[in-house]
């Protein structure tokens, strides 16, 4: 295809309902005035796309078919682009061949979590950083934590969209949570916390959206054998979660480690009250006691009693939500943090 404007391409392992995935998507391919922008996917996994010049997809659903890397590099070299983001560890491969085919690509790596999930992470990013001409993270604690000199990063907002809040219910021990079940997330803890919480609350529930990231059967059974009520629903479109959350009060997540935190501002927004972990960005954003509730080190036990004790005072719950929507109502967006980045680097 043939344009005269620079041609910025995002390389993404696949499409999916991760925080990567969806805030990719919310900024559209094709034509930003002087800029063209399009998205680089390795794998099907994500599923088919519609033809669209602007949107490459690989031919197998395997994250490991040599056929999605050689096909990505290939649609890579032939598109010619001008600047080409580059997320997560499977997509850095494919990179460094652009890289050393063609010299003079720009290159940025966008950097998604506080810390490599394991050792191809870390020596791929090692290898890929000081070629970058600048390097993005969703949030300042992922910057700070993965480039402790500072020097060329940038941070990008991770709030996809503004979202309208749910229509405020009376507080009650219902928890929602929307995301991979992956040990990454502290679900474990989170159903040992409910658990607790059954003594006081006997009516306790919890809605559990998202794909398997390898913890689902355990979930199911670690549930089973404490009697929580838990509503396993799969992955869901994002209108659907988002009407599923009605009804709600807290939106539950003691992650080990965190980037932005898609979910928890997509929560806020809506009105929910985050139980979650300070890790991240999170604990930039989310105040204990003003607009979330933060849990440390505490036994299961600990945490249901300090849930017990605001949820005997649902005004305060109230607060809590309101304070949360308030947060991020003049946040600037992905869309436009992203673009404005470009135009700096391509010197539109």
């Amino acid at each position: 295809m043939h344009t005269t404007a620079p041609v910025t391409l995002h390389l993404i392992p696949y499409d999916g309902i991760g925080g990567v995935e969806v805030a990719a998507r919310s900024l559209p391919v094709g034509d930003h005035g002087e800029l063209r922008f399009g998205r680089v996917y390795l794998s099907a996994k994500g599923g088919a796309h519609p033809a669209d010049p602007d949107i490459w997809t690989g031919p197998r659903e395997s994250e490991w078919a040599l056929a999605n890397y050689a096909g990505a590099l290939r649609h890579i070299l032939r598109r010619k682009p001008d600047l080409l983001i580059v997320s997560l560890w499977r997509s850095a491969i494919v990179a460094l061949l652009a890289k050393l085919l063609r010299p003079r690509l720009k290159l940025v790596v966008f950097l998604h979590l506080d810390r490599p999930v394991h050792l191809p992470d870390r020596l791929l990013h090692a290898a890929l950083i000081p070629l970058a001409h600048e390097i993005w993270a969703d949030s300042a604690g992922t910057l700070a934590a993965r480039l402790p000199k500072g020097g060329k990063g940038r941070v990008i907002s991770f709030v996809t969209e503004r979202l309208d809040p749910l229509p405020p219910a009376k507080p009650a021990p219902r928890f929602i949570f929307w995301g991979r079940l992956h040990a990454q997330k502290g679900l474990d803890r989170a159903l040992g916390i409910l658990g607790a919480l059954k003594q006081h609350h006997p009516n306790v529930s919890f809605t559990l959206i998202g794909p398997d990231g390898g913890q689902d059967a355990a979930l199911r059974a670690q549930a089973t054998r404490l009697g929580l009520e838990v509503d396993f629903t799969g992955p869901l479109p994002r209108d659907q979660i988002f009407a599923r959350a009605e009804g709600h009060s807290f939106f539950l997540m003691p992650s080990h480690s965190e980037g932005m935190a898609m979910s928890v501002v997509e929560a806020m927004q809506l009105g929910l009250v985050p139980v979650v972990t300070p890790v991240g960005e999170i604990g930039r954003y989310a105040q204990n006691e003003q607009n979330a509730l933060l849990l440390g080190d505490a036994t299961p036990q600990a945490d249901a009693d300090r849930i017990a004790a605001l949820l005997a005072e649902p005004e305060q719950v109230e607060r809590m939500a309101r304070a949360a929507v308030d947060r991020f109502a003049q946040a600037g967006l992905y869309q436009e943090d992203v673009l404005a980045a470009c135009r700096a680097l391509l010197g539109r």
